[in-house]
């Protein structure tokens, strides 16, 4: 029997496992050897009940569930497992799995042994990926900068930190940081924290923290904060007490990097929960770190994309257009979301040498600086064309045979050409392949549709005719305003020729109304264009 019971200790100190019984009725716990160091205990050492059994337990949440098992022990027998948190002096977290089944007699329970097993490196496993899992996609799910931080941030509380802190450089290079995130659990801190922040403004030459990381581009780990370590960091008598205010324990700082070069720095803190930070931690945050880096560079450099896009898209857009006699113009261009380029979406209107005017809208696939400088060609040409005194279908069928003279640099475009006159209001039209006018009030006009540009084999283009009535309105537009993939495309229509039809006051006025009713989602570019003829 003592080998035996030497073998089994031998097995449970070999997998860090320890034994424990409860005695119900006397309140006595009988733990091995080994239970006591799994605690941060002595070894040997020994509760004094359960009350200390369960009190020992680090989340309260961990307590009440352990409480539950306890009593469902008592009352029916009912064996239990599960994780259970405690937090030791000199190492911080460790993860305890606690199984245990109740020994009853006649209906009752007269004892509940169990096991308790250290799962530290298991949990803090399962932690890092679920928590990388979770930055992934949260740096995945954002373009603007700054929401991508302060996301970071606030998903390191309190998975990682107590606090957590995002340091930014200026891009032009001065050395600069600013603090753009701060997050804990306690909103009223985080006001706190920023206030601080304004008293007390980063000095970028700092030899330690944030600006030391940001200038060097290396991790700062720092176990222990003592006061030792505050006074090298050169650090006064009025910032050590906030140091303490703030109840700070351990801290790493990290950089956020990417393409060699160091955007900034996240701070995480461990200050209540008292907890510690090791090499583990680190390299998670490092991770961390170089993750949210990437994504921070990316972002950077699509915005500026998108800002050179939508610059050269409004360049390329007629700055002034002409007056069309006895009518009412009015135009807008919408650039999408941050999640899109500028794309190639354009309004036109000119005169013709005989007297009429050409009305044009337009959408070049695709997204960004392509787009948009395939726009000014599409454009440039069309009013080339229009001005030979060409017809609105033989115009279309020139861009045609442009787009396939242009060995495959233009792809794919929607365009609506108009030939008005302003005297009559008589009107013909070409579409290749684009949404039609909207007469508000009458519905959409029904005129035959040619092929997109860029589709060979495309037959010549037939015209469409209507009259525009005094007091009423011409309305196009590409596709951003009326489809979306929250609705089908001829719901989209719908509600156009209704909204429309029911607005009232100046044709920018309905433009502006049909902008902020129409969109389902700010997913593409919008152009719009409306045209009233006086009433007589």
């Amino acid at each position: 029997m003592r080998g035996l019971e030497e073998r089994l200790r031998l097995a449970l100190e070999g997998t860090e496992t320890g034994y424990w019984e409860w005695f119900v009725d006397t309140d006595v716990i009988e733990w091995s050897d080994n239970m006591g160091p799994l605690y941060g205990l002595p070894r040997g050492y020994q509760p004094s009940g359960v009350e200390e059994f369960v009190g020992r337990i680090l989340e309260p949440e961990d307590r009440e569930q352990m409480g539950r098992h306890v009593q469902a022990a008592l009352e029916h027998g009912t064996p239990y497992e599960m994780d259970i948190r405690v937090l030791l002096p000199d190492k911080g977290l460790r993860w305890l799995h606690a199984r245990a089944r109740a020994v009853r007699t006649d209906g009752r329970t007269e004892r509940i042994t169990g096991l308790l097993s250290d799962v530290t490196d298991r949990r803090q496993r399962e932690e890092a990926y679920a928590f990388l899992d979770a930055a992934s996609q949260v740096l995945a799910a954002s373009l603007d900068p700054r929401r991508t931080l302060e996301e970071v941030a606030r998903l390191a509380v309190p998975a990682l930190a107590d606090w957590c802190a995002v340091q930014l450089a200026a891009e032009d290079g001065s050395g600069r940081y600013e603090q753009v995130a701060v997050a804990h659990v306690d909103p009223d801190k985080v006001r706190w924290a920023r206030e601080l922040q304004d008293r007390y403004p980063p000095d970028p030459d700092a030899p330690t923290g944030a600006p030391a990381v940001i200038r060097t581009g290396r991790s700062e780990l720092y176990p222990v904060i003592d006061r030792a370590l505050l006074e090298a960091a050169a650090l006064d008598e009025e910032e050590i007490q906030l140091v303490r205010d703030l109840q700070m324990h351990s801290v790493m700082v990290v950089p956020l990097a990417a393409r060699d070069r160091t955007l900034g720095a996240i701070t995480f803190v461990w200050a209540e929960s008292g907890r510690q930070y090791s090499t583990r931690e680190l390299e998670l945050a490092e991770e961390v770190g170089r993750r949210a880096g990437l994504a921070l560079d990316h972002a950077r450099l699509f915005a500026r994309e998108h800002e050179t896009a939508a610059t050269l898209q409004r360049a390329l857009l007629p700055e002034r257009l002409p007056k069309v006699p006895g009518h009412e113009l009015a135009v807008r261009y919408v650039p999408g979301d941050a999640r899109d380029h500028a794309g190639g979406d354009w309004y036109d209107a000119f005169p013709l040498p005989d007297g009429r005017f050409g009305i044009v809208i337009g959408d070049v696939g695709g997204r960004g600086v392509s787009a948009a400088a395939t726009m000014g060609q599409i454009r440039n040409a069309l009013r080339a064309y229009a001005v030979k005194g060409e017809g609105a279908a033989q115009v279309i069928d020139d861009l045609h045979a442009l787009v396939a003279v242009s060995a495959g640099e233009i792809t794919f475009v929607t365009v609506i050409y108009v030939v008005l006159d302003p005297h009559t209001g008589a009107g013909e039209l070409a579409s290749a392949g684009h949404l039609p006018a909207l007469i508000a009030g009458r519905g959409y006009v029904d005129a035959p549709r040619c092929p997109p540009l860029g589709l060979s084999g495309a037959a010549p283009c037939t015209l469409g005719h209507f009259t525009l009535a005094p007091g009423e309105t011409l309305w196009l537009f590409t596709d951003g305003l009326v489809e979306s993939r929250k609705r089908p495309l001829d719901d989209g229509l719908a509600k156009l020729a209704t909204v429309a039809a029911e607005a009232t006051g100046s044709v920018a006025e309905i433009a502006d109304r049909l902008l902020v009713e129409l969109p389902a989602a700010r997913d593409d570019d919008i152009a719009l264009l409306g045209l009233r003829r006086h009433r007589q």
